[in-house]
């Protein structure tokens, strides 16, 4: 009997343990979209969310920023699929956004697209360390 007492609450931990990774990631998306959709929109605040040895890293902070520039941004993620563990996560996120053109006039555009990151734990805080494709965030 103590050997099940023992594996039942190894399992209760690992469950517990992947419940607040899970929000931890959920609260990591939520901060980057809420980032998009701020008045003002915080670009620095979407790109904290990067690892900045991400080999897109430059050219996702230049888009991002020409993006905000130009449009209202809104913006929601789903959840796919999530794998991984306590250290580093592959997430298949629904990403979608609505882009208002600022000009006055202009074009109201939609896109969505299934988004493919990676990320690793570093400290305390989740990183992106891979995104694709990155062209939903092009101006």
């Amino acid at each position: 009997m103590r050997a099940i007492g023992r594996r039942f609450c190894l399992v209760l931990t690992l469950g517990v343990a992947f419940a607040d990774t899970h929000a931890d990631v959920v609260d990591l998306f939520a901060s980057m979209t809420a980032a998009l959709t701020e008045d003002p929109p915080n670009a620095a605040g979407f790109m904290k969310a990067f690892d900045r040895k991400l080999p897109e890293y430059d050219e996702l902070n230049r888009d991002i920023r020409a993006l905000l520039l130009d449009s209202g941004v809104a913006s929601s993620v789903d959840f796919v699929k999530e794998e991984g563990d306590a250290a580093k996560r592959s997430v298949d996120l629904d990403w979608f956004m609505e882009l208002r053109s600022l000009q006055p006039g202009g074009p109201t555009r939609t896109r969505r697209d299934i988004v493919h990151c990676g990320l690793v734990k570093q400290g305390k805080r989740w990183r992106i360390v891979s995104i694709s494709p990155i062209s939903i965030f092009t101006p």
